[in-house]
């Protein structure tokens, strides 16, 4: 049996101090919400019941205090529907964009991660130089015009 090689991975999710609120359950059904426009056929294609996908919505509104969905019921004939809040379309870019942050770390190769101790801080008018100080047995792994992103390490 061949053995795939290992590699990072992850589960994100939103919570407050009362715990969990959001994970990638309530975003696919409130990113659906969005496509579709209901509830009902938002928990359908996700094949989840109804009763549970609005049970998630609720849960998660309790714990923020405020509304995700924004629904409207329809007469005999049909025509209901549901939109998101301003807060469930922030909450669906935010969660999106953490995803997509924890991936790009995830997938950066820690060869390119270097340990060291800042030496000196310049600050201009126009730029700011830092100097990094790393042991010598450490092969430098960029050179000059290199793009970095430094992450104070608390």
């Amino acid at each position: 049996m061949a053995h795939s090689k290992p590699h990072p991975a992850f589960k994100v999710w939103m919570e407050t101090e009362d715990g969990y609120v959001f994970g990638p359950g309530v975003y696919s059904l409130l990113k659906k919400v969005m496509e579709v426009g209901t509830l009902k056929e938002a928990s359908t294609e996700l094949g989840m019941s109804y009763r549970y996908a609005w049970g998630l919505i609720r849960k998660a509104e309790e714990k923020l205090g405020e509304p995700l969905l924004s629904a409207h019921k329809g007469g005999k004939s049909g025509g209901g529907g549901a939109e998101l809040t301003e807060r469930g379309k922030k909450f669906l870019i935010e969660f999106r964009n953490l995803c997509e942050q924890m991936r790009q770390v995830s997938e950066a190769p820690s060869q390119n991660i270097i340990y060291g101790t800042v030496k000196d801080v310049n600050v201009g008018v126009k730029d700011v130089d830092i100097v990094i100080r790393m042991p010598a047995s450490r092969k430098p792994l960029f050179k000059k015009g290199d793009g970095v992103i430094l992450r104070k390490n608390t």
